[in-house]
């Protein structure tokens, strides 16, 4: 997040979900970090997976919306 004002705003999180995030945190940014990694792999032709794969995973994403913060060029 490069724009601080998306940040700013304090969070309420319940203690219980404080915990299971902490237990699981590692899992969780790899599963991010992987899951925007092949997207961005995908869509730059890098390492391009099947259609079907592609569209199961990423047919509903928004990441389509971050493609500049991604850094990923607009097609001609």
């Amino acid at each position: 997040i490069q724009d601080a004002n998306y940040i700013d705003i304090p969070a309420l999180v319940d203690k219980n979900e404080y915990n299971e995030l902490m237990k699981n945190h590692t899992k969780i940014v790899n599963g991010a970090v992987n899951y925007v990694e092949t997207y961005t792999n995908h869509i730059k032709c890098v390492k391009v997976i099947h259609p079907r794969e592609f569209s199961r995973r990423y047919a509903f994403s928004t990441l389509k919306y971050f493609h500049k913060e991604l850094g990923i060029q607009a097609l001609k």
